[in-house]
């Protein structure tokens, strides 16, 4: 018996409601538990308030035997750089999963993120990771035709698409989902397997409460009322066929919306623009999946039911319709529905366009009789798929892998000026918990007091056989790569002057970049302030940086996502894209190095651990340089791309755009802060005078 645990958004039911998510796991989780398995739901919410699975499916899943944890969402820090909500609420059911076999993640918001990440760069026992392919919010964005919020939806599909591609396995209900993820550039590590969903006999066996009366007074719309779900595409060709065939619709004497008002506003505005139509259009928008059922079966009879969504990924709505029987049913060939039919039923389906709606309505309502045929979903072989999935990714479950320590690291060090921290530093360096490294530092034309200290330091540690060179100041990039150039070892290790390691920086991530197998490591840093020496155990903590990860696109807008400049990296893959870009005066150097391996196709992530300790001093180079310096260094690097298919001066553009929609959004705050201020003066002033009397 394995231990099953199965991290959800969507239970059922929250508020009354569940959606096709939701209906995957209470089927999945009873799956698993009739056959044996130790089943856990963790609900997993983006408020940061307690939200509950309601009542009474909290006692059928007790009844079943299935246990539940409910989480919601921690506050975002306000000393903490980097940290969406999804990472947020990754990162507190991370040390809850530990002793589970196995655990399924669904993709929307994906808060496999961070155990997927743990596991990369540990050796320990660790749950397999299972990604199933719902729907991830880019995909819903599309079928929503809603643009994305910059930056939270970037970093949202980043999450998604590492956690996906850091899972053992990916599983997909339908072809279509994949097929559609994939050309929208996701990159799996293993085929998604396509498995359908799995889907449990109800309860209680719901039939139709008469036989079929071979008319058609009334039309059902099934699904949420949201764009993707095509409530327009049904309303458009309503209005066609009116327009066309006005008497084709004498008969029906109503139309019902069934399904939750996803987005509001949007019963009313099919009632007024079905209007001229003379047909009460009633809504039923608080049907859970049994209720919805057991109305579809109730009013069968004289039923048209339309599921006209643009693009399903494998509706759970044309599963659980296709069983009722008599069940007069058509559908959008869109997405992954012709999957649910298994290929057959396809005078059932009709492209998801009005006109094609329209005559599929003519033609139905003309001759209810054509519903006879519908193909029923075979519930028990998909049952099966995902049984013997279940079993073979247990039994396929990869070992800790031996760790295997790389043959020689050079730490690099650019210094300049930096004669108050560098010793420490030094000393840090020697007190490490791994202490097999080489250490090159340059000295990049410091004054001479300041020299000094680093002839002083060279003549001290000489005998470690660190090296220790000076040169004209040629700015911290030239300094890096003079260091780099002196260095045979396997990987580089740079970290500023001012900066100090974590004891074990260095041994934990040459570990983890050796289980990885990546090209280059960032890890989290803490913010300290000018103390020195710098008591590790007592200093205050500034700030935590964490960042999300090496993203290009939210690495352009926003490259706090990519890490500070501690940096380990494959010598190899540093000499590959010529090291760093020497841009005098200007910062961000670590970032563009990272921006630059990741264009080449090199492997470059976050160990999500706080190894470094870093100041923010008033000399250093992010506080005295040009900002707009800095982050013309990153653009420039996007151009060198873009300009290859002929684009140079999309990122500069881009970063304008945003750069003024920010003006716009501090003018428009701005403008409302002073007319609140005149309205509360104007009551106070009302007030006043009410109380004198004046």
């Amino acid at each position: 018996m394995s231990k099953v645990a199965l991290v959800s958004h969507d239970v059922q039911t929250i508020r009354g409601r569940a959606g096709g998510v939701g209906a995957f796991v209470t089927h999945f989780a009873r799956l698993l538990r009739d056959s044996g398995d130790e089943v856990t739901i963790i609900l997993t919410r983006q408020e940061t308030f307690p939200v509950q699975i309601d009542e009474p499916w909290r006692r059928k899943f007790a009844d079943w035997g299935i246990e539940i944890l409910e989480f919601h969402n921690a506050e975002p820090s306000p000393d903490r750089w980097s940290q969406p909500w999804a990472d947020r609420l990754s990162e507190l059911v991370a040390p809850h999963l530990a002793d589970f076999d196995i655990a399924y993640f669904q993709d929307w918001a994906n808060v496999a993120f961070r155990t997927a990440r743990l596991k990369r760069f540990s050796a320990a026992r660790m749950p397999v990771l299972v990604t199933v392919l719902h729907g991830p919010s880019a995909w819903v964005r599309t079928g929503n035709q809603r643009n994305p919020d910059i930056p939270e939806d970037l970093d949202l599909n980043y999450i998604e698409r590492y956690s996906a591609r850091h899972s053992d396995f990916v599983v997909s209900p339908s072809r279509y989902m994949a097929t559609w993820l994939r050309s929208h550039g996701w990159d799996f590590g293993r085929e998604p397997l396509v498995l359908g969903l799995p889907m449990l006999t109800p309860e209680r066996p719901i039939s139709p409460a008469s036989v079929p009366s071979g008319e058609t007074r009334r039309l059902v719309f099934f699904g949420r009322l949201e764009t993707r779900k095509g409530f327009s595409l049904f309303v458009s060709a309503l209005r066609i066929l009116f327009e066309q065939s006005p008497s084709a619709l004498q008969g029906v004497g109503e139309i019902i919306l069934l399904g939750e008002e996803q987005e509001a506003g949007s019963v009313e505005k099919v009632r007024r623009e079905l209007a001229a139509l003379d047909i009460p259009i009633l809504h039923h928008g608080s049907f859970n999946s049994d209720e919805a059922q057991v109305y579809l079966a109730q009013h069968t009879a004289d039923s048209l039911v339309v599921v006209p969504s643009p693009a399903e990924n494998f509706p759970y709505a044309v599963i659980e319709a296709c069983s009722i029987p008599g069940i007069n049913l058509i559908c959008s060939n869109g997405g992954g529905v012709p999957e649910v039919l298994d290929g057959r039923g396809t005078d059932h389906l009709f492209a998801p366009y009005p006109a094609s709606l329209a005559a599929k309505l003519r033609e139905r309502l003309a001759d209810p009789s054509l519903a006879a045929g519908l193909p029923v979903y075979d519930a028990a072989a998909a049952n099966a798929r995902w049984l013997e999935f279940h079993r073979q990714a247990l039994r396929r479950a990869t070992p800790p892998a031996a760790v295997k320590a790389p043959a020689t690291v050079d730490i690099c060090i650019p210094y300049f000026n930096k004669a108050t921290y560098f010793p420490h530093l030094l000393t840090a360096l020697e007190n490490q918990t791994r202490g097999d490294f080489g250490l090159i530092a340059v000295d990049d034309g410091s004054e001479a007091a300041q020299k000094a200290t680093f002839d002083q330091l060279r003549a001290r540690y000489g005998e470690r056989g660190w090296t220790f060179v000076t040169q004209a100041n040629s700015f911290v990039d030239a300094a890096r790569n003079r260091a780099a150039s002196l260095s045979k070892a396997d990987y580089l290790f740079f970290i500023d002057a001012d900066d100090i390691p974590a004891p074990h920086a260095i041994e934990r991530m040459l570990e983890a970049i050796t289980l990885s197998g990546d090209d280059c490591l960032v890890a989290g840093g803490l913010m300290v302030g000018d103390e020195v020496p710098l008591d590790l155990d007592t200093a205050p903590i500034l700030a935590r940086y964490l960042p999300l990860g090496p993203d290009l696109v939210s690495g352009l807008v926003n490259p706090m996502v990519l890490g500070p400049s501690m940096i380990l990296i494959r010598r190899s893959a540093f000499e590959a894209i010529g090291g760093y870009r020497t841009v005098h005066g200007a910062a961000h150097e670590d970032w563009e190095l990272q921006i630059r391996l990741l264009m080449a196709g090199f492997r470059v992530d976050v160990l999500p651990e706080y190894l470094l300790y870093f100041r923010k001093t008033a000399s250093g180079l992010s506080l005295t340089s040009s900002e707009y310096a800095a982050k013309q260094r990153l653009i420039d690097t996007y151009e060198v791309e873009l300009a290859k298919v002929g684009l140079h001066g999309m990122a500069a553009t881009l970063i304008a755009l945003l750069k003024r929609r920010e003006e716009l959004e501090l003018a428009l705050r701005e403008r409302m802060t002073a007319d609140t201020r005149r309205l509360h003066g104007l009551v106070g002033e009302m007030l006043r005078r009410r109380t004198t009397g004046s």
